[in-house]
């Protein structure tokens, strides 16, 4: 029996969408990790997504927990590892991540909200991870952080410029500045 073209190409495409509804109702072998939430990139066993709106660090962290995988609530991102700062770094490193300083009329501000916040605001310290684990990595930009003006109680990641692509810090800043964010969640 001879198919044309245009059979051929249904009958990919069906057995295309058989395969990927059988993953998804019967899901991968148990040996195998289940994929991450839809828009949202794997990295070292957890979920990741980059969001570009400019927003508070309390609406970023409310957004973040409007989301959720099979296994869990998302929240602002939280950073254990060097390797894993260096892979939340680079998911706002590009000119998406670009935010006008409306505050000293300068150059644009790079930065993205992550997890770190003081326990009491106005306070010199200590910050913890907004999922509730305790900050067990670091990478503060240096003199950070320095609660300028007293009022600096959340922590971004930040750029200054592209020297400092390779320290991959953070910094202390008002909460109410708008700012794209990160968040992370278990996988499904």
């Amino acid at each position: 029996m001879q198919y044309n073209y245009y059979e051929v190409i249904n009958m990919k495409l069906l057995l295309a969408s058989m395969a990927v509804l059988a993953v998804t109702v019967y899901g991968l072998d148990a040996n195998v990790c289940h994929p991450c939430p839809q828009f949202w990139l794997p990295f070292n066993g957890s979920c990741y997504r980059y969001f570009g709106e400019r927003v508070t660090w309390g609406e970023a962290r409310d957004q973040c927990r409007d989301h959720y995988s099979l296994n869990g609530r998302a929240d602002l991102v939280s950073i254990h590892t060097e390797k894993e700062n260096a892979f939340a770094y680079n998911l706002f490193r590009s000119p998406a991540g670009i935010t006008p300083d409306h505050v000293t009329a300068g150059p644009p501000y790079y930065g993205a909200w992550i997890g770190a916040y003081k326990t009491t605001p106005g306070s010199t310290g200590p910050f913890i991870w907004s999922d509730g684990s305790g900050l067990n990595f670091e990478q503060w930009f240096e003199g950070q952080p320095s609660n300028w003006e007293g009022n600096e109680d959340c922590v971004h990641l930040w750029r200054k410029n592209a020297e400092d692509d390779i320290l991959q810090s953070w910094n202390d800043l008002f909460c109410e500045r708008d700012l794209p964010f990160i968040c992370k969640v278990a996988p499904n």
